[in-house]
């Protein structure tokens, strides 16, 4: 981290002589990759639950792990650090840094680095708030809580500018804008309490896909121009609420042998998409089973209304967490050969939990698609209804639409009619879910218009193509926001205007 001798998720680099802290802002094997046992030297920062994870399943010694309180401003070798919920995988954290300059804490480099994180607004009246505190008075959970006094701190004007956001650039393409986490859990738990009462649901669900595939293919030819929705930034989704709020002592009962016919299993990676098959399982009423090593890293979660759910017993519970990797017609087909050895069960409704799975009106991972989706400038009259207003919110918006957004997030419902089955046969059926725990590319968008940072720097590389147009999009952001502050000038307003700061010196890395 610039000015710093600090690093973030690097430990695939090796020991660093310069770093005295190593921060990492999750437990996922790209952001913790190289680090080991016997070869890490250093001290590690991050969450409560990234720091137990690291000991139980890396094993690095618990005195080089420091776990740090959520939402809370600690200082680290004379840095000031507060970790914020990235909304990601349990323990994933926004990292927010604020480095004195020559040791003065009156002047102050502000870095904020996301790691990998699903955007919202809530995270930009976060930023908003810690950054707002004089670094003298504490940033507490209470204050990071209060939804009202973050939104305050955000729509003050008084945001100081941030030096550097290094950015979670997974999903910048147009291509995807997935529903939000919220509308494909609700959906995904109903499929499953409809497919758990009536043996006859899933040919029904089979053939309505069928129906409506048919049908996008007949429209997708009609149509020639994709879909515009521009969504209102004051619509961004409300945060989930927290995560396995079951009591230790509730019971579930389990259903009867009629109804355990159908197993549902449910991809997943190291750690992460746990809302999604705790919801299947108080929708079937049934307990979760999972493999040994898996649930002793949910142990490290400290959830005691999730360890109520589990159970050592696969042939008990009608949820079964596997990994991702096994979600397959095949692997699905031999894990049902294993399990019917000593259950009921004769079928497998699977479901592939990741964002990869879905995307807008143009096809996703194909360039000659992706580099047509040119960026368009906010007409000229526009702008100035805009800035005339100071509607900062139809200000971000007009940028999310001039981005060619097709927005999922919060515009459609996602329904029953949006899971399509990649693959069926008698016994197994496996629907991909868009069920991200990384941001659409219409929640970068926000995210990035919302605040005035002087670079951005991506930190998701994947082939040339692909990162030549991120840096675009990122750059098309920042010429809207220099046509903003142009407008706002021709105004005869302040150059740099509150609520973003842009001053001569704006620039994109």
């Amino acid at each position: 981290m610039p000015g710093t001798t600090f690093t973030v998720d690097a430990f695939k680099y090796g020991n660093h002589d310069f770093c005295t802290a190593y921060f990492l802002t999750h437990f996922h094997s790209d952001h913790y990759g190289g680090l080991t046992k016997s070869r890490f030297e250093g001290h590690i920062y991050c969450s409560r639950i990234t720091a137990n994870c690291v000991t139980s399943k890396v094993g690095v010694n618990a005195k080089q792990v420091h776990a740090l309180p959520m939402n809370t401003r600690c200082i680290v070798q004379g840095v000031y650090v507060t970790l914020v919920d990235a909304e990601h995988c349990p323990g994933a954290a926004i990292i927010l840094f604020e480095i004195p300059v020559d040791g003065d804490a009156e002047q102050l480099l502000r870095i904020v680095h996301t790691g990998d994180f699903r955007a919202s607004r809530r995270h930009v009246d976060q930023i908003a708030c810690v950054f707002t505190t004089p670094v003298t008075f504490p940033v507490t959970p209470l204050m990071l809580c209060d939804t009202a006094r973050c939104r305050e701190a955000a729509d003050s004007g008084s945001v100081p500018p941030i030096d550097y956001i290094y950015l979670d650039t997974t999903y910048l393409e147009p291509t995807y804008s997935f529903p939000c986490q919220r509308q494909v859990i609700a959906t995904v738990g109903e499929v499953c309490y409809k497919l758990h009462t009536c043996p006859d649901y899933l040919p029904s669900l089979l053939s309505q896909a069928s129906d409506s595939r048919l049908k996008s293919k007949q429209l997708s030819k009609a149509t020639a121009q994709p879909i515009k929705k521009s969504v209102q930034i004051t619509q961004w989704f409300k945060p989930l609420q927290k995560l396995f709020t079951v009591s230790p002592s509730a019971s579930l009962p389990m259903a009867n042998d009629r109804k355990r016919r159908v197993l549902f299993v449910v991809g997943t990676y190291t750690i992460g998409k746990e809302k999604l098959f705790v919801e299947i399982a108080r929708r079937v009423q049934s307990k979760i089973y999972m493999a040994p090593e898996k649930r002793k890293l949910l142990d490290c979660l400290e959830s005691p209304g999730l360890m109520s759910l589990l159970t050592d017993d696969m042939y008990e519970a009608q949820v079964h967490a596997v990994s991702m990797t096994m979600v397959n017609m095949r692997g699905m087909t031999e894990y049902l050969q294993v399990v019917r050895q000593k259950s009921t069960f004769t079928s497998i409704v699977a479901f592939s939990p990741t964002g990869w799975s879905h995307a807008g009106p143009y096809i996703p991972n194909q360039m000659s698609s992706v580099s047509s989706i040119q960026p368009q400038a906010v007409p000229a009259a526009k702008l100035d209804d805009l800035c005339a207003r100071g509607d900062i919110s139809g200000l971000v918006d007009a940028f999310v639409e001039a981005a060619r957004l097709n927005d999922d997030s919060n515009g459609r419902s996602f329904g029953i009619d949006g899971l399509k089955p990649r693959g069926s046969s008698n016994s197994v059926t496996i629907f991909p879910v868009p069920y991200s725990e990384h941001s659409s590319f219409a929640e970068l968008a926000r995210f990035v218009c919302s605040l005035h940072c002087k670079q951005v720097v991506p930190t998701v590389f994947s082939s040339p193509a692909k990162d030549e147009q991120a840096n675009k999009w990122l750059q098309h952001w920042h010429d809207l926001k220099q046509q903003f502050a142009s407008r706002i000038s021709s105004l005869n307003e302040a150059a740099d205007h509150p609520a973003f700061g842009i001053k001569n010196d704006y620039k994109l890395k």
